[in-house]
């Protein structure tokens, strides 16, 4: 009786299989997962329209507030503040496609100071250091933001103030 190499190695194929079906699933799980985190705007808001409210805190008493309506809600909030200001940024291309805002209406990032973004929390209302750039934030979460030009003494945005000074602050929007 003559048995088959498959026969005698069914468990190891079988186990080969399932991993090789576990990576596809992990890798296509992963790939829809940046597809609907990379920037584009769920099908609910393409067409619609949003009134959002800009702050622009250039760190020495002075701020701007910027009240924007009828913005396409398909935009992100780098487009909304390249449309409002005059934005100096670095792009980095894929797989990021993102921008690092180096300086607003003139005021440069420097080794002292920085452009950090900030959210109202709809919820408590209190502001929010994000934890993305402009690029990835989109109208159907934030619709008042703020842009503050701030000293680089610490990384832990948790230590940092709001934009508005003796305004609330979250460190987690819930």
């Amino acid at each position: 009786m003559r048995v088959s190499f498959v026969s005698q190695h069914k468990a190891f194929f079988s186990i080969i299989i399932l991993v090789a079906a576990i990576i596809i699933a992990v890798q296509g799980s992963a790939y829809y997962y940046y597809q609907e985190s990379s920037g584009t705007c769920p099908n609910p808001c393409q067409g619609s329209m949003v009134a959002v409210e800009t702050l622009i805190n250039y760190g020495n008493g002075t701020s701007q507030w910027i009240n924007k309506t009828d913005v396409p809600s398909d935009w992100n909030f780098y487009q909304l503040t390249a449309s409002i200001s005059r934005v100096q940024a670095t792009y980095y291309g894929p797989p990021t496609s993102e921008h690092l805002i180096t300086g607003i209406n003139g005021v440069q990032s420097n080794q002292q100071f920085f452009w950090s973004l900030w959210a109202i929390c709809q919820n408590s209302k209190a502001w929010i250091a994000t934890n993305v750039g402009a690029d990835a934030i989109h109208f159907t979460t934030y619709h008042t933001l703020a842009w503050y030009y701030q000293a680089t003494n610490s990384q832990d945005s948790s230590a940092w103030n709001p934009p508005v000074p003796g305004a609330a602050k979250a460190t987690i929007c819930g």
